[in-house]
């Protein structure tokens, strides 16, 4: 199991811990501690720090979160790592149950007795909730972070396997389209990662022959223009990649925005990549070019998938 395959695994279980009260504040801390070990959270390691080791006022950020601040104000704070929080609760939650036990009073100092008995048992529950509330606020920082990172991660696993199964479906469209068009994104992604404008420019133009390389396979050129309803034709010959990619999605009878949208990018790509390849590009900008021409490429090999699918 990979190290967010871990974490994802932890969060999702410390989210539960919380939400059914099955660990101690302690416990949550040293659990969460863990998550940020494997995700590599400095945010969320730095509060587990303070909480486990304790605080030295320069963590006025936690100290707020926390709910530490005294409640005089000023820089008055509780500085007790997370156990003896926990350990000052439990003490003071068994000397109220000890008072409670021992009320029973006489003679003639028996008012004097009980108030001050009274205001023990008053002391020891304000000492605490004031414990409790410090517990409280920790988890409740905790559970915020951790469950942002566990949607994070969710998504990023998400992500990843749609990633992945496209990846898988493209490129095998694309081996297909062209015996060439995997080493030519192989020699993409090797130029891309040397600085070079001159590699970069090269880059670019293999981005653009790729495109030539799907326009061939689809739709190979015609002498005659090819009608797009009874008003409109456009040129398909050798020259007419743009034109030929079009007609090819209108032969698929693909929905006219649709069309639209994958004939604007590849325009915007395609004029992209011939400019890149006399004019400086960045690195990543023409990155990104290849990432968005890699897409485009991808939908419009993938339609007749596509096609079927909406079919059944």
């Amino acid at each position: 199991m990979g190290r967010q395959d871990e974490a994802l695994r932890v969060a999702e279980e410390l989210l539960a811990d919380i939400e059914l009260k099955r660990l101690k504040a302690s416990e949550i801390v040293l659990k969460a501690s863990r998550i940020a070990r494997l995700v590599g959270h400095d945010e969320l390691s730095e509060f587990l720090v303070a909480e486990r080791n304790g605080y030295t006022g320069s963590e006025t950020e936690w100290i707020q979160r926390a709910g530490r601040s005294s409640e005089g104000g000023g820089d008055k704070f509780f500085p007790q790592p997370i156990a003896k929080v926990e350990a000052a609760l439990e003490a003071a939650q068994q000397a109220i149950t000890a008072l409670q036990g021992g009320g029973n009073f006489s003679g003639d100092f028996i008012l004097v007795a009980s108030r001050e008995h009274d205001t023990r048992i008053s002391k020891q529950a304000h000492n605490a909730s004031i414990w409790a509330g410090i517990a409280g606020q920790v988890v409740a920082a905790i559970y915020d972070m951790v469950a942002e990172i566990y949607h994070e991660l969710l998504f990023s696993e998400l992500q990843a396997t749609l990633f992945a199964d496209t990846q898988s479906k493209v490129d095998g469209s694309l081996a297909e389209a062209s015996g060439s068009a995997l080493e030519k994104i192989e020699r993409v992604s090797d130029r891309l990662r040397d600085s070079d404008p001159e590699s970069v420019s090269q880059a670019l133009t293999t981005c653009r022959r790729l495109i030539d390389s799907v326009a061939d396979h689809v739709f190979p050129a015609r002498s005659e223009p090819y009608a797009i309803g009874k008003e409109t034709t456009l040129s398909v010959g050798s020259q007419n990649v743009l034109n030929r990619l079009q007609a090819y999605t209108h032969e698929r009878g693909i929905a006219k925005g649709r069309r639209d949208r994958l004939r604007r990018a590849l325009l915007d790509l395609y004029g992209r990549c011939s400019a890149g390849a006399h004019a400086e590009v960045t690195v990543d900008e023409a990155r990104f070019v290849f990432l968005q021409t890699y897409v485009a490429l991808g939908e419009i090999l993938t339609l007749t998938d596509y096609e079927e699918a909406e079919a059944d």
